[in-house]
């Protein structure tokens, strides 16, 4: 073999052999795709009929635009003899027409230099067989008649009205005007920007709907979506006018291809975002958001002073809602709480402060807390508002320590201070009647907990039994776990047994599991008008439905 010094790349004559798997052959693509060349020469309308028979669908697509000039670069894949505008304007690939590859097809076109006729049978389109070019004496413009599969009943007509629906030109289908629509449509505002129309919206993203328009094709691309913490989410759609080199990847265009064209507009995107966001009343960005914003607009303003109110976090929350967000007041500080113990321990502890709200701190020196709000750390106004953790409590005997007492899952001290520390270790101390710890076998079990109620607390049982559930209570949903309703039921009771014991003694914790038990599983089996009378012991029991007593209700 002789060594070659030099060559070029070309493209192989048994690449036409290949040709019928460019494109994958739906009414999708086609249209498409004749749609874009109607338009290109330069058609104001186009007429697509289709006539149903049993084993084929018969469609012809007619456009009155310029015609095709010469039949070799209709067929010549990747040539055209599209206009150097146009070519500068959109890079046509020269390929669409291929579309209908494989398929019977019958073109007739006249342009300003002749007309002519051709069928292109299927296997003509790798190249295997001579087409006859014939005169033709039609209108101006382009016919392409097709022969496809049967299809259902309206689908063919979604495809040609999702073809058509955001052309700029009219497109009819059996004689009847399809809709267009402005593919910008209910955008929150539209800003024009280097060729490109930007739709900016508020609240209605979504990765399955199209965001790009490209003269009528439309492509799903990944544009910048901004998200404000827990309020407005921003996408963009972007309509194509006039960009050059915006190009799509060939054959299908199904997606655009990677270049500096493709970073630009991604950064319009963002900063027409930034400036739609900046004319809002107020805004809730990230900081990074915000520092990126500031990148594109001089002077933009922080995110509102506003944080959601403190709530406490409960053991049965898998989720939960996070609370309004309200303007911050003086005295304003962050509270991070750890889990449900914490949470449920300093909410009684502000209650009891304030007689019921569960935000705010009463008292000489009153305080509003809030939740953290991470994604705002970097925020002068955030960092500044002291961010609190509990970090321990005090228990105070009046008369010492109780043997045994520090050990116990149950303390009864005579006072009872919460310790919080803020992120400049100061010191913030809660006198309140209850604090309730997570003991390592705590988890599921309200005789585990350790609780500490002072001896003067206000508290009763059911008051109590609340705190224990929301500090404790976390139902499984395991596959073979009880309902939630039987869970929680079955929690409730032990709870209540627990709080009784601790407020009551045994024997009213006693008392308080059997009421409970009575109540859901016997009472029921009593007859409206009787009264159970009962006696039971380890050795004897005695039940008697009497008669409900004549008199006054007791």
């Amino acid at each position: 073999m002789t060594m070659i010094t030099k060559l070029r790349a070309r493209v192989s004559p048994h690449a036409i052999s290949k040709v019928t798997r460019i494109f994958n052959g739906t009414l999708d693509d086609i249209f498409n795709e004749l749609f874009q060349n109607a338009r290109r020469a330069g058609a104001t309308s186009i007429t697509v009929t289709a006539e149903h028979l049993a084993d084929a669908c018969l469609i012809t697509v007619g456009d009155d635009g310029g015609g095709i000039a010469d039949p070799v670069d209709l067929l010549s894949l990747g040539q055209s003899d599209w206009s150097d505008e146009c070519r500068t304007r959109e890079d046509p690939a020269g390929m669409g027409f291929f579309s209908l590859a494989g398929l019977d097809t019958v073109v007739s076109s006249r342009s300003g230099g002749g007309a002519f006729s051709l069928a292109i049978a299927g296997d003509a389109w790798t190249g295997e067989a001579d087409i006859d070019v014939l005169p033709w004496d039609g209108a101006p413009g382009t016919t392409i008649a097709f022969r496809f599969d049967p299809q259902p009943d309206g689908k063919l007509e979604r495809c040609v009205e999702a073809a058509a629906r955001f052309l700029s030109l009219a497109v009819s289908y059996n004689g009847k005007d399809l809709a267009r629509a402005d593919f910008l449509a209910d955008a929150h505002k539209v800003i024009e920007r280097e060729g490109f129309r930007i739709g900016v919206f508020r609240d209605r993203y979504s990765p399955h709907i199209a965001t790009l328009n490209f003269h009528g094709v439309t492509l799903k691309q990944a544009f910048p979506v901004v998200k404000e913490v827990h309020h407005t989410q921003w996408s963009v759609q972007v309509d194509v006018i006039d960009a050059p080199d915006l190009v799509l990847v060939l054959p299908a265009r199904k997606e655009i291809y990677r270049n500096a064209a493709l970073d630009r507009l991604v950064a319009l995107c963002r900063e027409a975002i930034f400036s739609v966001i900046r004319e809002e009343p107020f805004h809730r960005l990230s900081f990074d958001n915000w520092l990126e914003a500031n990148l594109y607009h001089d002077d933009f303003p922080q995110a509102a002073r506003q944080l959601p109110l403190w709530y406490p976090t409960l053991a049965r929350d898998s989720y939960r809602e996070v609370p309004r967000f309200a303007d911050l007041e003086p005295g304003s500080a962050i509270y991070d709480d750890t889990d449900s113990f914490d949470a449920v321990t300093f909410g009684r502890a502000l209650r009891r402060s304030n007689g019921g709200e569960m935000h705010r701190l009463g008292g000489p020196e009153p305080r509003a807390f809030y939740e953290p709000i991470t994604n705002f750390i970097g925020y002068p106004w955030y960092d500044a508002l002291p961010a609190f953790v509990r970090t321990g409590e005090r228990y105070t005997f009046d008369g010492g320590i109780p043997a045994g007492e520090a050990e116990a899952v149950t303390l009864r001290p005579d006072a009872i201070t919460i310790e919080l520390t803020d992120q400049h270790d100061r010191r913030l101390d809660l006198e309140t009647d209850f604090a309730i710890l997570e003991d390592a076998d705590s988890w599921g079990d309200p005789d585990c907990a350790r609780i500490a109620l002072t001896r003067t607390t206000a508290l009763g049982p059911d008051d109590l039994t609340d705190l224990i559930i929301d500090a404790v209570f976390s139902p499984s949903d395991d596959s073979d776990a009880d309902s939630y309703d039987t869970q929680e039921t079955r929690f409730r009771h032990d709870a209540a047994v627990r709080a009784h014991a601790i407020l009551e003694g045994e024997d009213a914790a006693i008392l308080a599991g059997i009421r409970m038990a009575f109540a859901d599983r016997v009472a029921w089996r009593i007859p409206h008008g009787r009264t159970l009378r009962l006696s039971w012991s380890s050795a004897a029991s005695d039940l008697s439905p009497d008669p409900v007593p004549e008199g006054p209700a007791q």
